[in-house]
């Protein structure tokens, strides 16, 4: 009796350390960095750029310096006429297909040391400005979502945006029918369940917006559409998570008061990752903060981007009983016939547009560029 009853237990002990270990085994962390930089791609002559930086030279030191911060995804804006540079130095094996220059192309692309599969460009519903207010309308700004394998069978959504750049009443609107077409996008693309990364210029900060709405300076309050789209929606803004206590109503003043310079470059910019955590990944915040990426190499008195980036790095805990996998799974192609068709397309549109504002361009000038 005494020989069975030791027989069981010990059967039943070696069953259940399996099933722990088996446990333990469907479980993984890894960290994950990502940067989200709007990298002025632009071909601005160096003498008429805000940052008198030449572009080329500049671009090749923005890859280098994303290369020595340990970059896993680096979702771009912007990248324009100077992808070529960038996906030279980069060192990173996986690209979004680039969709043309500046006028052509929306500028957003997404680097990545992970497969990406499932790339899909979606062009704004509402934008405003042609000559003036940002002239977002010359240029087919909108969001680039793709899914990336942060691990082997495990996969995490991204997306990078480039919303409109001016402040005046059209502008704002067209932003926030721009967070409520991202909103339904996202719906679509990602579902509820599903892990997110959600990266940007979303020309729109806390403080400013939130001041400048109370004061009687905009119409709507974008930093409530923020808010409501979002953080409402299970996002965490990563740099208010770490940088202010997971706080949102933060003020200038108290900002001010920290860190002695105006926001640009240094605190809540119009630049953000967003992040949520979905079935089977746990994206946990390591730390966040906004980065100049300027180094020796600088001779010129700007900077590499008329933006700061914004880094984050999370630890990724993979539960590989839970997580799923997408339905399909499609590697993006070049397609040249193609490209070349929505490019003569995208052109054809800038110019039937331009010409249409012609009256007002003879009327008003040219508006600052932003």
């Amino acid at each position: 009796m005494k020989k069975s009853l030791c027989l069981l237990l010990t059967v039943l002990l070696c069953c259940g350390t399996a099933l722990f270990a088996g446990a333990e085994d469907t479980v993984s962390e890894k960290t994950l960095r990502v940067i989200s930089f709007n990298v002025d791609g632009l071909p601005i002559p160096k003498a008429l750029s805000s940052t008198k930086r030449p572009a080329r030279a500049a671009t090749r030191l923005l890859a280098r310096q994303v290369n020595a911060a340990g970059c896993d995804i680096l979702c771009a804006q912007e990248d324009f006429n100077y992808h070529g540079v960038l996906s030279r130095e980069l060192e990173m094996d996986y690209r979004t297909v680039t969709s043309g220059p500046a006028v052509v192309g929306d500028g957003l692309n997404i680097f990545s040391k992970m497969p990406i599969y499932n790339v899909r460009r979606v062009a704004w519903n509402d934008a405003y400005g042609v000559f003036d207010c940002g002239s977002d309308e010359l240029t087919p700004k909108g969001v680039l979502c793709c899914t990336v394998e942060a691990d082997a069978g495990v996969y995490i959504d991204v997306y990078t945006l480039h919303a409109d750049a001016w402040e005046d009443d059209d502008s704002m609107l067209a932003k926030a029918s721009q967070f409520d077409q991202l909103l339904a996008l996202i719906d679509e693309y990602s579902g509820t369940d599903r892990a997110v990364l959600l990266t940007g210029d979303f020309n729109t900060n806390y403080t400013t917006f939130r001041e400048g709405y109370a004061a009687g300076h905009y119409n709507v309050d974008l930093c409530q559409k923020l808010l409501d789209n979002f953080v409402a929606n299970g996002f965490r803004d990563a740099w208010v998570e770490a940088n202010a206590d997971g706080r949102y109503d933060f003020t200038s003043a108290e900002m001010y008061a920290r860190y002695g310079v105006p926001y640009p470059r240094t605190w809540d910019t119009l630049d953000h990752i967003y992040y949520r955590s979905g079935k089977g990944v746990t994206l946990t915040l390591q730390d966040a903060y906004y980065d100049d990426m300027d180094c020796d190499g600088v001779t010129w008195p700007g900077h590499l981007s008329d933006h700061a980036a914004v880094c984050a790095a999370f630890t990724c805990t993979i539960d590989r009983s839970q997580a799923e996998a997408p339905q399909t799974l499609v590697k993006e192609r070049a397609q040249p016939v193609r490209q070349l068709i929505r490019a003569i397309v995208s052109v054809g549109n800038t110019l039937r547009t331009a010409i249409a504002h012609l009256p007002d361009l003879l009327k008003n000038g040219v508006g600052w560029i932003k």
